[in-house]
Order: structure tokens, then C-alpha cells, then sequence
């Protein structure tokens, strides 16, 4: 962990949330399925400063068998809602909607918090409907951006959404931060704004935050004092209780590891739902696991190849980064950055591996299809970048690299946690 990110997972506010929670710990799964994009990884790295490591990396079809009922918490992050919605259809929403009315929490925040707005009614939309809300953040004709345009827009059926506003936004109380103290300590709390919704919920009761402006550490698509005039009071971080279970959106990537604040407000959330329930099954039985080795590679000779091969991949990362290229997969853009934030949940784990190998804990067979994985990923990055240098399309060699990054990332952090978890 490098620069701000030490110094921001330092904050003594994820100490005091991480005890709150009690001995029992909630089950989270994070969604890292059909439509979700990078920003997944920033929920696993908040739970692990909360230290909650009994988390399940689940996909659409996960959510489509039922696995929903073994867990507590489901945590969906940014991306393309439409892909998201497309994937799990009426049964997912039905099974979201029956896991948040037996006592579930669910909380999405950008592409998250788009999909279960009841006024977001448009196909593949409709049967997702956990907030009483819609976005204001919607219009036919938007004026055209002073920058950014590649982030500017999404359509919305024969109209557009679009953000004139991206980056570092601040945030107020709303009526239902009550008992709550980060406002309190903290005043206007800071939070990133890429993309996610201005909120417009029926019942202000509901409201968690409400946009209290923008930052100079923002983009503005619009002229600053039109973009400030669009959002601020408007609602950002609204909060629904459903059955026995509560559902929360909001617009801003509260989970971002380089906010604190707005992680203890996110983490505030979580721990009064999880304090407000009934806890009788005890500690999950994954804590009492033993893992035991198979027969196959030594453990520390896979721990190195997979560290070689990340390596390799993030110096191939690094150079696309320095070209002017992005791709579009279904709404979302992505940026050649996002291929190193992949590579970096690894390099930055692997040390605590390394420390383990010897333990008789680290599966062989397990670490062995990693070192494969990421292998085949520093091969497909190598493609990628001959086909960018030669400036020819490399959308498609984009999507193959990018969508085994995630697959490969989500099987190293479940990895990662149930490591922690013992």
C-alpha cells in the first residue's frame, strides 16, 4: 500500500466501526458480476479495513441460484446498470427483493444506486424497485460538456443522463443521518462523484446526505456555477427500510479507500442495520475452517510466479497508460488505468501470502490456477498493447483482458479472505 492509501487506511475512524460491529460479523457479498466495473475492489478494501473478511465474491448468476441466503449484506458497486439489470432480469430483483424483506441490507452506490430506484422504470429497470426514488440527473437535450465527454452521457430510452460534475463532491446531513456522528465530527464530508445519480427520493425522511457542493478537486463538464446549481441540496445517500432488512443508494462511491470519512459514514450505516438485528446463529463456522494442503506445486514457488507474472502485467500497464486510448464496454468507458487498479489488489496482497507460505493454510491447487491466470493475463495485456502501438481497434482485445482481470481478481481476493478469516 503506497502514499494516501496508507494514509488514509490509518484513520482512526475505521478502528472504532470495526469494534462496533461486535464478535458476530456479518456475512457481506460484494457483486462482481455481469456490468459491475473496478469500483467492486474499493468495497473489499473498506471491509478489510472494518476487518469483516466473511465475504463472498458472487456474480448474477449466483444471485439467479439463491446464494443470497447466506449472507447478510449485499454490496453493489459502479459500472453499467443496463448490463447488471440485463443479466439478473425479474428473478434477481425478486431475489434481492426477498433477501433485503427477511433482513438483508443492501447498498448500492453509483450504477448500484441507479438500478433499484422505483422511478428508473425503463426496461431492463422495472422489476428492480428497493428506493422510493428517481434521478434528477436526466434530460433530452443536455448542452454539450466543456470536457470529460467520453463520461458525459448515457441513454436513458430516448433521453440522456448525463454528469456535469465529476469528482470530489461534499456532502451535508440529511434528516435521517440522526444518530450519526461523522457530520457532526466532520462537518461537510467529502466523497468522489463519477457518474452516480442525483437523487430525488419522495419521502426527505429517508435522506442520509444531500449534495452540499463540489470540490476544487472537481471536473466540471458544465460551467462551475450551473453544475453547483444542479446538485447542491439535492439528495445524494438515501436510505429505505424494507420488511425487516434496509436498502440504501448512494450517487457519490462512498467506499472509496481515499475518503475515510465517507467509508465511516457508509460503515455507520452498515453497523445500525447489523446492531439492530437479531443475532442468534453465532460465529460463522468458517472462522473454526482448517485448510490442509494438496499434493502439487510447493505453495512459495507459486507465490512467485504469480508475483512475476503481476509484475510483468502491471509494467505492460503502466506503458498503455501513456496512450491516448479508452474503450466502451456496453455504457461504461474504461481507461487503461483500471488494468493496473486490478493488478494492484494482488501485488499489494501478496505479501501477506508470502508470509504464509510455509503455514500448511495456502492451497496448492488454488495458488496454482492463479499463477496460470495471471499468466494468461500478462499474455493478453502484451496483445493488447501491440494492437494499441499499431493504432489499430483493440476494443475487443480490451474486453478479453479486462473481463479475465475481474474473474481473476475476484478469485484472488476470496482467497485473500478466507485466508483472513482464519
Amino acid at each position: 500500500m503506497r502514499g494516501r492509501l496508507r494514509k488514509a487506511a490509518a484513520h482512526p475512524s475505521y478502528e472504532r466501526w470495526a469494534l462496533a460491529f461486535g464478535p458476530v460479523r456479518p456475512r457481506v457479498a460484494v457483486y462482481t458480476g455481469e456490468g459491475a466495473s473496478h469500483s467492486w475492489i474499493w468495497f473489499c478494501d473498506l471491509l478489510e479495513r472494518l476487518r469483516l473478511f466473511d465475504i463472498g465474491l458472487i456474480t448474477d448468476a449466483d444471485i439467479l441460484s439463491g446464494a443470497l441466503r447466506d449472507f447478510d449484506v449485499l454490496l453493489i458497486g459502479g459500472g453499467d446498470t443496463y448490463a447488471m439489470a440485463g443479466s439478473m432480469g425479474e428473478s434477481g430483483a425478486r431475489e434481492i427483493e426477498a433477501f433485503v424483506r427477511g433482513g438483508g441490507q443492501y447498498h448500492g452506490s453509483c450504477a448500484g444506486a441507479y438500478l433499484v430506484l422505483s422511478e428508473v422504470d425503463l426496461e431492463p429497470f422495472t422489476p428492480f424497485s428497493l428506493i422510493e426514488g428517481d434521478m434528477l440527473n436526466v434530460m433530452s437535450e443536455p448542452p454539450a460538456p466543456l470536457c470529460l465527454e467520453h463520461k458525459y452521457l448515457a441513454p436513458y430510452g430516448s433521453d440522456w443522463v448525463f454528469h456535469p460534475v465529476y469528482g470530489e463532491v461534499e456532502l451535508s446531513a440529511g434528516p435521517a443521518a440522526r444518530g450519526l456522528d461523522e457530520f457532526e465530527t466532520n462537518g461537510p464530508i467529502a466523497a468522489p462523484l463519477f457518474g452516480g445519480p442525483v437523487l430525488s427520493v419522495d419521502d426527505e425522511s429517508c435522506v442520509l446526505a444531500d449534495y452540499a457542493g463540489a470540490t476544487d478537486r472537481a471536473a466540471f463538464l458544465w460551467p462551475r456555477y450551473e453544475a453547483e446549481r444542479l446538485i447542491k441540496g439535492k439528495q445524494a445517500f438515501a436510505m429505505r427500510r424494507l420488511g425487516e432488512g434496509t436498502a440504501s443508494a448512494s450517487g457519490p462511491h462512498l467506499e472509496h479507500p481515499l475518503f475515510p470519512e465517507s467509508n465511516a459514514l457508509l460503515a455507520g450505516v452498515l453497523v445500525k442495520h447489523w446492531q439492530n438485528r437479531s443475532h442468534s446463529e453465532g460465529v460463522s463456522s468458517a472462522l473454526a475452517a482448517t485448510k490442509t494442503q494438496v499434493k502439487g506445486s510447493d505453495p512459495k514457488t507459486c507465490i512467485r510466479e504469480i508475483k512475476r507474472q503481476v509484475s510483468n502485467a502491471r509494467i505492460v500497464g503502466f506503458g498503455l497508460e501513456k496512450t491516448p486510448v479508452t474503450w466502451k464496454i456496453g455504457v461504461k468507458v474504461w481507461e487503461p488505468e483500471k488494468i493496473r487498479m486490478f493488478l494492484d489488489v494482488a501485488w499489494d496482497r501478496l505479501p501477506y501470502l508470502e508470509a504464509r507460505a510455509g503455514s500448511g493454510l495456502l492451497p496448492a491447487a488454488g495458488l496454482e490456477e492463479l499463477a496460470s491466470g495471471y499468466a494468461g493475463v500478462t499474455g493478453l495485456a502484451k496483445t493488447l498493447r501491440i494492437e494499441v502501438e499499431a493504432g489499430r481497434d483493440s476494443q475487443a482485445e480490451a474486453q478479453s483482458l479486462l473481463t479475465r482481470l475481474k474473474e481473476l481478481t475476484a478469485s484472488f481476493l476470496a482467497l485473500y479472505f478466507e485466508l483472513r478469516l482464519q
